[in-house]
């Protein structure tokens, strides 16, 4: 994906990075993300983490990420509108799984969001996840739909135990394994000392909280991504690793995306 100019929101700019890498494990990278602009100075970035095995997770992220991009459109006001999109991601993925064998129980992972200056527009399915990083702090907006998030979202587990259980890595929602999904939307605001940040598992399954926070605060644009990445790396890349991160800043420069 070729990188992409700053968008303007009057004297702020929002800027986007991204980056992927397989890890050291699996055999091939089924995770997949996108970042464009849209009207009103925002910007569409999402990441997708295909599951169900062989070849099928990467078609099933890749397919989701392209039927996002294309039902959200460049006119993304509302929540509604991204959730839409994210409906019609998921039905795009069932009617291809259903039609072809070898596809047959593909899902994926879906988490978007539309950033503009002052506010956020988020919807979210899996196990991905969405930070809000402002300074010190960091804000996890969304939860894992998978048997240890839901038991942490319920009190069951405490956020060590969810992160250490055997069953943390079973999804309990996906895109693409029914024909209709329920999609967690949220609408946020935000200024200029936030950064939103989307990650597959590969990060955070590996990258503590703390740790995101501590590159955060040394680190920013695309540097932080890939010392992000290599963090993961560095704790022995089990899976594959994407980041995207999105900035609004009153200061004007090249975004770089990778």
């Amino acid at each position: 994906m070729r990188p992409i100019a700053p968008t303007r929101g009057g004297d702020f700019t929002v800027k986007t990075y991204a980056k992927s890498h397989q890890g050291y494990v699996r055999l091939r990278n089924e995770d997949s993300w996108m970042m464009r602009p849209v009207d009103f100075d925002g910007y569409l970035i999402a990441v997708a983490d295909g599951v169900g095995g062989g070849p099928s997770g990467g078609v099933a992220s890749r397919m989701a990420i392209e039927a996002l991009d294309d039902a959200a459109g460049v006119e993304v006001r509302d929540s509604a509108r991204l959730v839409s999109a994210v409906s019609m991601a998921n039905r795009r993925v069932f009617d291809s799984g259903s039609e072809e064998e070898t596809l047959r129980g593909m899902g994926t992972t879906l988490t978007a969001a539309v950033v503009f200056p002052s506010r956020i527009l988020l919807a979210h399915v899996g196990d991905s996840r969405a930070y809000r990083l402002t300074g010190s702090r960091l804000d996890r907006l969304t939860t894992d739909h998978s048997v240890a998030g839901e038991m942490e979202k319920a009190g069951s587990l405490t956020h060590d135990e969810a992160m250490h259980h055997p069953r943390r890595h079973v999804l309990t929602r996906s895109v693409g394994n029914f024909n209709k999904i329920r999609v967690d939307v949220a609408e946020l605001a935000w200024g200029t000392q936030d950064r939103l940040l989307l990650c597959t598992d590969g990060l955070s399954s590996v990258v503590t909280e703390d740790e995101i926070v501590r590159l955060s605060l040394s680190y920013s644009g695309q540097e932080l991504v890939d010392e992000l990445i290599s963090a993961a790396l560095t704790s022995g890349g089990p899976d594959n690793i994407t980041v995207v991160l999105a900035e609004v800043t009153q200061d004007v420069g090249d975004a770089d995306g990778r």
